[in-house]
This record gives structure tokens, sequence and C-alpha cells, in this order.
């Protein structure tokens, strides 16, 4: 065979291994990009932190132009775990509560890759009509369609029908099985934690967050009031009109309590009628006032019987508060039961004085003795 020939196919030969090298360097490339993505996946607990992984770092780590995320919300369960979600990923996001928005994505629930028609790149990118081409990816958890991630670029041929897609099946099967997993999780969370009535804390938060507020004071050394609150006279409204009527006047109770609060301040459904308010940084004064401009709303609002018309009610309110002292000798805990029992004791005085009053109990705490004194 002629040396020339064979300097031509020595030369093919090693454009063609070199070509493969590339490849296979490229491929381990995007495969690592593929793990860390999963990693942070798996690592991400909150919902809100999954949508903005998705939508912000996949475009950047993956160098596309836009990626929009569809999720089924099955009886709203998904709307009140991305109320913290930025501005910016959430433009990219749509929630639909009738799943045959996605099944009709997805007739026979396979990838779609390649250039679309434009009705669907308009319903699938409303944001970025010059998406070029695109890989839309269903979610599939247990058999159940929850969702569509959609991966758009400017480039006409970065996504082709004939291209293989196995890193991305792969990584949408444990998208959706970590969007499902948080929905769950997240929920239970929510409602262990959340009176399923008024939708405030409940009583074993509120046990929980006293012992972190008193910590948090004492570590700052602030002041921490607590206000422990009694509809007057409930068992009346109850008999009037009803347990239904009892509630709606104890959702809409909790909703001024909600609306005359700081975001910092936190509320709890202590127990039937009964509603605790820990407020940091928040000297007896300030409470005192932060009461009476409660007890005055309440006063005032005429609140709905579901049905028997509107009726005007009273609350009383014990009020104590808390400031840093490093010669007590309470634990937090033993803290957190003292301050209860004040307010509770103040809230007591106030039902005797009348009710519709403000009464305050200040704390008495066991101090290390000092010199044997």
């Amino acid at each position: 065979m002629d040396i020339h020939v064979l300097k031509q196919q020595n030369l093919q030969l090693k454009k063609m291994l070199n070509t493969a090298i590339n490849e296979a360097k490229l491929n381990d490339v995007v495969l690592k990009r593929f793990i860390d993505i999963e990693v942070k996946m798996l690592g991400c607990t909150k919902l809100s932190s999954l949508v903005s992984l998705l939508i912000e770092d996949f475009k950047q780590t993956f160098r596309l132009s836009v990626v929009t995320l569809t999720l089924f919300n099955k009886d709203q369960l998904v709307t009140p775990l991305l109320i913290n979600l930025a501005a910016a990923p959430r433009k990219n996001l749509t929630l639909t509560d009738d799943v045959k928005t996605l099944s009709n994505l997805y007739p026979e629930l396979k990838i779609h890759a390649g250039d679309i028609e434009r009705g669907l790149k308009k319903q699938v990118f409303p944001n970025n009509p010059f998406v070029l081409s695109c890989v839309l990816l269903p979610l599939i958890n247990k058999g159940q369609l929850i969702g569509s991630l959609h991966l758009g670029a400017r480039e006409l041929n970065r996504y082709h029908s004939d291209y293989r897609y196995d890193y991305l099946e792969r990584m949408a099967a444990l998208l959706a099985a970590c969007i499902d997993n948080c929905v769950i999780q997240e929920n239970l969370a929510y409602l262990s934690s959340t009176d399923t009535l008024t939708k405030l804390y409940n009583r074993h938060s509120f046990d929980l967050e006293i012992n972190r507020a008193l910590q948090r004071a004492n570590r700052q050394q602030q002041r921490l009031s607590l206000l422990f609150l009694d509809i007057d006279h409930f068992k009346k409204v109850n008999d009037n009109y009803g347990h239904s009527g009892g509630d709606a006047i104890l959702q809409s109770f909790a909703t001024i309590l909600k609306m005359q609060v700081r975001n910092t301040d936190f509320v709890a459904r202590f127990g039937g009628e009964e509603f605790a308010i820990l407020l940091p940084d928040c000297g007896p004064q300030q409470a005192l006032q932060i009461a009476d401009n409660l007890r005055v709303k309440v006063a005032e609002h005429a609140f709905d019987t579901n049905g028997y018309g509107e009726i005007n009610i009273s609350t009383s309110i014990g009020v104590s508060s808390y400031f840093f002292d490093s010669e007590h000798l309470q634990s937090f805990t033993e803290l957190g039961h003292i301050l209860l029992k004040c307010s509770d004791e103040a809230l007591y005085q106030a039902k005797q004085a009348g009710r519709n009053t403000v009464i305050f109990k200040a704390m008495t705490l066991t101090k290390l003795k000092v010199n044997g004194l």
C-alpha cells in the first residue's frame, strides 16, 4: 500500500480518536454537572429552594436561555410552600390545579425535544419568544404526572428529536420524587405545627417557640413580652350561634391578631378560645399598649356568626415580660413556665375585673445568692 495513503489513513484515525476523546471529556463534564445538580436536588428540604435551583441554577449550569416549570397544585398544597419564592424564579413558574393541562403536553408521557409548534412554545415559554430548540420533560412520580420541566435554548440544534436524553430522563425521575417529597414533608410539618381552624401556630409550636425566644432574649439582652388572650363569654357564643358560628368568630379573631402584630411576633392558638402572642424585643409599656390596641380592635369589630348576623365580642388580656438577668437560677424551660403562669394569672385578674380589660403582672425570679445573702 502506498505510504502516502497510509499517512492519510493514520491522520484520519488520529482525528477520529481526538474527536472521540473530546466527546468523552465533554460527556464527563456534562455527567459531573448532572451529578452536582442531583446532589443539590437531594439536599433541598424546601420546595421553594428546589424550584429556585431548577429555574436559576440549572439555567446557568447548562448555559440555557430559559428554564420554566409547571407544577400540579393538587388541593392547593403547593401554593403555601412557595410564599417566599423570589420574584425571578416565580415568573418562570406556573401552578395548575387541572391535571389535564399537564397530560395534554404528554399524551404518551414521553419527552419532547427539538423545535415545537408555536402554540405549545408560547404555552411553556410565555416570556421567551426566541427559544429555537427545547426539551420538555414530564415529571412522573409513582405513575402520576406531577409537573413539567422545560429547557429552552436559542441555538437551533441545541436539542434535536434524534438525540438521546438518558441523563435528562434520569434527572426528571429524580426531580419528580424530590418535588413530591418536599410537598409531603413540608405539609406534614405545617399540619403538625398549625391550628387547622385559625391557621395560627398551635400549642406545641408555642411551647417550642417560647423556649427559643427566651434564649434569644437572654443572648441579646432584650425584653420578651407575652400576651395571653381569652375571648369573653365564648361559651354563650357557642350556645347561641352553634359551633359553626363560634368557629367563624375564632377565625376572624385570629385574623385581627395577625393583622395587628409585627412580622417578628409569634401568634398561637393556645386552645379553645385562648390565644398567646410572644413579642420579642418588647418591654412592659409597649406590650401593654399593643394589648390595649388589640382589645379596642376586637371590641370595635363586627363578627360574622356564619348565618346568624353580626355580633360584638370582647377580649381580656394578661401581660407579662421577661428581661435578661444573669443571676437567675431557672432553666429556659422553667422561665417559660413562669412567664406563661404570670400572663395567665394576669388574664384571670382581667376577667375578675369585669372583662374587656388588660392587666400586667411582673415575673418573679429566684436569684443566685451572693456572699451567703
